[in-house]
């Protein structure tokens, strides 16, 4: 079924005025058909890819502690306890990522994470702390390996942490004689680096292990093993060798998580792209760039600030 072609054809045939109310009025109903067929509460937390602005826009794609005035309004207003949430987001900060979950938890006793194409990285940690995550061919995980931003690139903790190990004990092994070779390296990263990148490493193992046995493997006599180990693969760069690396259905499932597969429900698997469809047209067309709305009412949304050019007002000789 060719949903986004579809959508592209009925919006081609409004004139540009309308295009906008069509857009939101069929994200509306694609909530409302999602919800009528899972019978739960449904929240929408979406990030555009593509805008990832440089940090004097003074906003960003990533998961943030900006977020929780947002999140805050779009969990209120919930009669049920049980919630579905759809997320798409390149992910962002450990620690916000625990603030949310925590929002969540306070606030719902089941709660799902329907992925319709990409969470990755911090995203992921949020996945992971559901009872269950519902995936199909097109939905992506990825790793949580921590990323440390070093001289304006990011760079993967352990990649750091394997390399201070391997000079130390290329050091050790072959004397003081090998040391100026390794000078250059040690001198480019400050102690303290080393030591960031292990409790980075710590944290969101820490997290995600803590959340995998107290929900999604709580009924599980051996929770905390199970969870301790999917954490550690997840979080082992040399497992992966790329951040970025997608983490697809069939992999979710050969690490044990509970996933719930959209291939076996279709009417459900083509309401949930076909919002995953319209929010990528309206994040395309307008200048959003975070979207968060709820199955009750809320809707919220960030955007690139609009730069009004500065006119001179200097008189001309």
């Amino acid at each position: 079924m060719q949903i986004f072609q579809q959508l592209l054809n009925e919006l081609d045939q409004k004139e540009p005025s309308e295009q906008l109310e069509f857009i939101h009025k069929f994200r509306k109903q694609a909530i409302a058909d999602i919800v009528n067929i899972t019978q739960r509460g449904l929240i929408v937390y979406v990030s555009d890819f593509k805008k990832n602005l440089p940090p004097q826009f003074g906003i960003t794609n990533s998961i943030t502690w900006e977020d929780k005035t947002c999140f805050a309004d779009i969990v209120n207003d919930f009669s049920t306890r049980d919630i579905d949430i759809f997320i798409h987001s390149p992910g962002g900060s450990a620690e916000a990522t625990e603030l949310l979950v925590s929002l969540l938890r306070a606030k719902f006793d089941s709660v799902r994470f329907i992925i319709p194409n990409m969470a990755k990285s911090a995203a992921t940690m949020m996945a992971l702390s559901g009872d269950e995550i519902l995936m199909d061919e097109k939905s992506e995980l990825g790793p949580i390996d921590p990323q440390i931003q070093i001289n304006g690139n990011f760079v993967p903790a352990q990649t750091l942490i394997d390399g201070f190990e391997e000079a130390k004990e290329i050091i050790r092994s072959s004397g003081p004689e090998i040391l100026p070779a390794y000078l250059p390296m040690l001198n480019k990263y400050d102690l303290h680096i080393l030591q960031i990148c292990k409790n980075a490493k710590t944290l969101s193992e820490t997290l995600v292990g803590n959340w995998l046995s107290e929900y999604m493997f709580k009924s599980e006599e051996d929770a905390q093993e199970i969870s301790q180990s999917i954490a550690r693969k997840l979080s082992n760069h040399t497992e992966y060798l790329s951040h970025g690396r997608p983490i697809k259905i069939q992999d979710a499932l050969k690490l044990g998580l509970k996933i719930l597969d959209l291939r076996e429900q279709n009417e459900l698997r083509d309401k949930i792209w076909s919002l995953y469809c319209v929010i990528e047209l309206l994040l395309d067309r307008t200048p959003v760039i975070k979207l968060y709305e709820n199955s009750v009412g809320a809707f919220l949304i960030k955007q690139i600030p609009i730069q009004i050019p500065q006119q001179n007002t200097g008189q001309k000789n």
